[in-house]
């Protein structure tokens, strides 16, 4: 039997905030996750680990918000103390695996804006899921995330899909990037946002949010698209928003493949 009395959280952030509250609770800490707003999310879990030190969805929570913030030894180290808890577990394995590719440099200094869910809600002939092609390396895709925006760079034979700080993601496919860039040269305006992301692939909901004169008739994407409602229960395509850093599609990522 093993005994985390010696795990010391502190260690990680120095000492607590006063301001924390004195019951802070796993919905709060979610709920800063969601927000994007991760010191708060740090701060809210391990105020929580301070009462538990054995809590391994706040120990989870606590290392994805270190890895979003560019702390990837404490995100190490964190994940490390859940497979001394929990050997098994499949977050901190899968996202240990994902820190072996990743660069404290590729981390992006993304804004904390807040993303609701209901971005993922259909909007018939405005919203459309795109599975990119021409992928970047998987050390630039880990530092995405669900909800993530992301921006469309129009180029001379395709449209790219890019960071705030213009780090290239992907490509959209042909037929989207045709169609789009003649919109776009319309007076179209589009959104981009990161809808699932593993090592080898990348998502994007595409939503309209303007039609110029050349277009005011005509929507963007058919009726035949298929649409991601956030309310949508059970299988089929839902959002990926989790605030410990797992796929919501499965529950191990792919493993690399040998060469």
């Amino acid at each position: 039997m093993y005994s985390t009395s010696s795990i010391d959280f502190s260690q990680e952030m120095g000492t607590l905030p006063t301001m924390i509250s004195d019951h802070p609770t796993a919905t709060a800490a979610i709920a800063a996750a969601l927000a994007q707003d991760w010191k708060e999310s740090i701060r809210v879990n391990l105020a929580i680990l301070k009462r538990d030190t054995r809590d391994i969805e706040s120990l989870c929570r606590l290392a994805f918000a270190f890895l979003k913030t560019g702390q990837l030894l404490a995100a190490k180290r964190t994940y490390q103390k859940v497979l001394v808890l929990d050997k098994y577990n499949q977050i901190a394995t899968k996202n240990l695996k994902k820190m072996m590719s990743l660069k404290k440099k590729d981390m992006a200094n993304e804004a904390s804006s807040y993303m609701s869910p209901m971005i993922f809600l259909e909007e018939p002939g405005k919203t459309k899921i795109v599975e990119c092609v021409h992928v970047a390396p998987s050390h630039v895709l880990s530092t995405l995330s669900a909800g993530q925006e992301v921006f469309l760079k129009p180029k001379h034979h395709g449209i790219d899909v890019r960071t705030s700080n213009r780090t290239y993601v992907a490509a959209l496919p042909d037929d989207i990037s045709f169609k789009l860039h003649k919109m776009i040269a319309g007076g179209n305006t589009y959104q981009a946002i990161v809808k699932g992301v593993d090592k080898k692939s990348v998502k994007v909901m595409l939503r309209e949010l303007k039609r110029g004169k050349r277009f005011a008739s005509q929507p963007s994407f058919t009726s035949t698209t298929s649409y991601v409602s956030f309310a949508k229960s059970g299988r089929g395509d839902s959002p990926n928003m989790t605030p410990t850093g797992e796929d919501a599609d499965s529950d191990v990522a792919p493993e690399e493949s040998e060469t």
